[in-house]
């Protein structure tokens, strides 16, 4: 039952005076007499207190007991009033309903309602209407916790556990060859010893038979300490010690008391001063430039310890320099024009392709033959012109491009041929000596109508080398010779040439940027089997038509099944995209991140690309991206706020990034010149500053590119004494590599 929701009074608690009510002779509890009454309280002070849990129990008990007492002499009343009253009418019932009461501010610790009334319509249920007398019975607070009994009997002691090993002879019924009995159990006895009646488990292991003599090995190899000069370049008075061993590792001849490079295990790197840097070249005395646009390609033969680079004195004009990598050791290793300027690698840059027998090749004009590609190994006869196209005229565009592939070159020349050479011999492409005879003359059948076009270009792979190239039939296209010898065609745009230009090759999927001459510039899947599926259905958000402008800057890169590119569907600048493999879907990562690679293009380092980018709180800064748009960020800020880095070369040395940028140092601009960037703690530091102090900028970047390897970087800068020289500065000042006892 539930509380009623209306009661006609407030009723008086159980113990208060019940003022609204009629008084009513209940009969007595027991026949208890006065002085037994007075007898008890003069004894309750003798009498042990009880707790008041069972106080709270008996008032309960007296309460229920008074309340059945009420109710049955009610019930003797009426009957008496009816019997007085001679009445014909039968009697009502008498109803008693309690109900339970939670905790309120009459009862604070709860109690019961005990309703009593006459049941007036016979239902059986006590009415609100009924009830004539109502008593609330509140329970009393609950006593205080009795004392914490005594602490039981200690147990008794455990008893140790042993094990107990036994070696067990051969011939053993059980280990018929040896091996070993392992026996537990409880010490009950506790004297240390696991009798027989201890004895619980037992657990045999057995030697296995004995097997027959391997045969000697060999003989092992010597163990070699050797200390050598470490190269000037880096450091120009210390030592290396190199521990290894004499095994013929690599390249290294087993057992012939000398340590190859191949051979050493560890190094111990020991220098008196910091390491090397500062310019290396004066080409031209004083402070006139002996580097320009046209003349600043350099390649490093780590091998050799040499960098080959273009450099102007002045007297001779552009010519072919060689240098250690110092100061004193640069000179001029071949004057190729008499005439004039030779300019090595104004079209094609510098290509090194070997280890030891390393061979650089070049474009230059010797002044009689027009510019052809050269090779040089480094030293005055090894430098030798290899083609000789048209005459006096060039054999060589400006459109030329050239790729490594096959332990050679291949690069088109002006006639719109492919050609491969490896520096002694340099036929057409398709009648390379790697070919067979039989399959020469598949090729040439099959590339009849292949030519290189201006916009050409090269893609080698592991497999085989991807060409964008013209034909009568497919105009200009995409094409695949493999190292086999293998030659495919796609026609990706059935009206005119679908113009391809970036192309990635990842995990078996070739894709590449083109137009089908209805939708715009698209990235293209090429299929083994010569057909193709266009990936992607990019628009311009302004008016919907085809996209122009994908991949110009960035070109494709991947990351797992993700390749990230550049376009632009909206405003003025392009943004980053990516397009998932696995999902087949085309994703803008941001719209916060504009112009991505504008000036330094894309690098891939530590599963994330790294590019130069505009942000809407920046000017040029450093951004990456991991193919997500939660990992597309804002990197860096070499210049806080709106000013511009002007980021213009970014090269890797492991998970550190060496970008030419101009920064801050605590307010104060450095100029263009040589920073770090760790890609794992995302911080950045001043590398090298070719013309410290503040105000002075040493343009670093102006010309030339950054050529990186390992141990040493290159790059063009003005220290404001020689003009724009070659400067290096080593990776290897960072960390623990060297000790340095300056």
């Amino acid at each position: 039952m539930t509380n009623p929701s209306i009661q006609d009074s407030q009723a008086s608690i159980a113990g208060e005076p019940a003022h609204d009510q009629n008084n009513k002779n209940y009969p007595p509890i027991g026949h208890r007499s006065t002085e037994s009454i007075f007898e008890d309280n003069e004894n309750q002070s003798v009498t042990t207190k009880k707790s008041g849990k069972k106080i709270f129990v008996t008032a309960q008990i007296i309460c229920i007991i008074i309340a059945l007492v009420m109710s049955g002499y009610a019930v003797f009343l009426n009957e008496s009033l009816d019997l007085q009253n001679n009445s014909s009418e039968s009697g009502t019932e008498i109803l008693v309903r309690t109900e339970g009461r939670t905790a309120d501010h009459i009862c604070s610790e709860g109690g019961a309602d005990i309703f009593i009334g006459n049941d007036e319509n016979s239902n059986g249920i006590l009415d609100e209407s009924e009830i004539t007398s109502t008593t609330r019975i509140c329970h009393g607070k609950e006593g205080l916790s009795g004392p914490q009994g005594a602490p039981g009997p200690n147990g008794e002691v455990g008893k140790s556990s042993i094990i107990n090993t036994t070696e067990i002879d051969n011939g053993n019924l059980t280990c018929n060859f040896g091996g070993l009995l392992i026996q537990t159990g409880i010490d009950n006895n506790s004297n240390g010893i696991l009798d027989s009646n201890e004895l619980q488990t037992e657990q045999y292991l057995c030697d296995g038979q004995i097997g027959f003599n391997g045969q000697n090995g060999a003989d092992g190899a010597s163990a070699l300490v050797e200390s050598r000069s470490p190269p000037n370049y880096l450091c120009q008075d210390g030592v290396i010690i190199d521990f290894g061993v004499d095994d013929g590792n690599g390249r290294g001849e087993p057992n012939d008391g000398l340590l190859h490079q191949d051979e050493v295990i560890d190094s111990l790197q020991i220098c008196t001063h910091p390491l090397s840097h500062g310019p290396i070249s004066d080409f031209t005395s004083g402070i006139t430039n002996g580097l320009s646009n046209s003349c600043s390609s350099m390649a490093w033969i780590e091998e050799k310890s040499l960098l080959v680079s273009a450099g102007s004195n002045g007297a001779s004009g552009c010519e072919l320099w060689t240098s250690m990598a110092t100061l004193d050791s640069t000179s001029q290793l071949v004057d190729i024009n008499p005439t004039g300027d030779s300019i090595p690698g104004l079209w094609l840059g510098m290509t090194k392709i070997g280890n030891d027998d390393a061979l650089i090749f070049f474009d230059a004009d010797d002044g009689i033959n027009g510019r052809e590609l050269w090779i040089s190994d480094g030293t005055n006869s090894g430098t030798q012109r290899i083609t000789s196209y048209g005459g006096s005229g060039d054999g060589l565009t400006s459109n030329s491009k050239i790729v490594k592939w096959m332990e050679g070159v291949v690069f088109t020349n002006a006639n719109d041929e492919f050609i491969w050479s490896n520096g002694t011999v340099t036929v057409d492409l398709f009648d390379a000596p790697f070919f067979s005879t039989t399959t020469q003359l598949i090729l040439d059948q099959q590339t009849s109508e292949l030519s290189s076009y201006h916009l050409s270009e090269m893609w080698p792979t592991d497999d085989g080398i991807w060409l964008s190239a013209f034909t009568v039939n497919e105009d200009f296209e995409m094409h695949y010779l493999s190292a086999e010898g293998e030659f495919k065609s796609w026609d990706l745009n059935i009206l005119e040439g679908s113009m391809p230009d970036s192309f990635t090759s990842a995990a078996g999927r070739n894709v590449v940027i083109a137009d089908d001459g209805f939708n715009g510039r698209q990235l293209v899947k090429l299929n083994d089997d010569g057909t193709h599926e266009w990936l992607t259905s990019l628009t311009l958000q302004s008016n919907g038509a085809p996209t122009t402008s994908v991949g110009e800057k960035m070109g494709l890169n991947v990351i797992g099944d993700t390749v990230l590119f550049d376009a632009q569907t909206s405003g003025v600048d392009t943004t980053l995209w990516s397009y998932n493999m696995t999902t087949d879907t085309a994703l803008e990562l941001s719209t916060n991140i504009l112009a991505p690679g504008e000036n330094s293009g894309a690098l891939s380092v530590d599963g994330k690309i790294w590019f130069d980018c505009v942000t809407a709180i920046s000017a040029t800064e450093l951004c990456f991206s991991d193919g997500t748009i939660t990992g597309t960020k804002l990197a860096y800020e070499f210049q806080p706020g709106i000013s511009s880095s002007d980021i213009r070369e970014i090269g890797s040395v492991g998970e550190d990034l060496f970008i030419i940028v101009d920064g801050e140092i605590d307010g104060t601009d450095t100029g263009h010149c040589l920073w770090r960037f760790n890609t794992d703690a995302m911080e950045a530091s001043l590398a090298y500053d070719p013309w410290a102090g503040s105000g002075n900028n040493s343009q670093t970047g102006t010309y030339g590119n950054l050529e990186v390897s390992d141990e040493i970087i290159f790059m063009v800068a003005n220290n404001g004494l020689t003009g724009h020289e070659i400067h290096s500065w080593s990776p290897s000042s960072i960390g623990n590599a060297w000790l340095i006892l300056d």
